[in-house]
């Protein structure tokens, strides 16, 4: 339905927030390929704190070396590094591309009975973030 409907407009303040989004995503993609393409080649990554700080594992750890898997195709050894992340990613992709499209032709990106879903996706991190450290994950 929200996916389906004709994104584009004459609205000129649906422009002005497309054109806005365009930038703000392109940005952020080529941050993300560059920090990719720096992982690849140097076999570092950003540190996290949290981890550094108390020896635990969040629930965020493994990411960038799961990214990097996943650039050079490796989806067993992507999936292990965060398995949470590896499974969940693709509909919190869906969650904030649906919320953009929604800003972009509307104004507003408040999403109703799906927040819930971002909500309990929260609550399942957290307790995969206590899991993995409790179990070998």
């Amino acid at each position: 339905m929200l996916l389906t409907r004709q994104l584009t407009t004459n609205n000129p303040e649906s422009k002005k927030r497309l054109r806005a989004t365009v930038i703000k995503y392109s940005v952020i993609l080529c941050v993300a390929a560059a920090y990719l393409v720096f992982v690849l080649f140097t076999d570092l990554g950003i540190p996290c704190v949290f981890y550094e700080i108390t020896g635990f594992k969040c629930p965020g750890c493994g990411v960038s070396r799961m990214l990097a898997s996943l650039a050079r195709f490796d989806i067993v050894s992507a999936f292990w590094h965060n398995p949470f992340l590896f499974i969940t990613g693709p509909f919190i992709v869906a969650y904030l591309a649906c919320c953009e499209i929604r800003y972009v032709r509307f104004g507003d990106r408040r999403m109703g009975k799906w927040e819930a879903l971002m909500w309990a996706e929260l609550a399942l991190a957290i307790a995969f973030g206590i899991l993995r450290n409790v179990l070998p994950i």
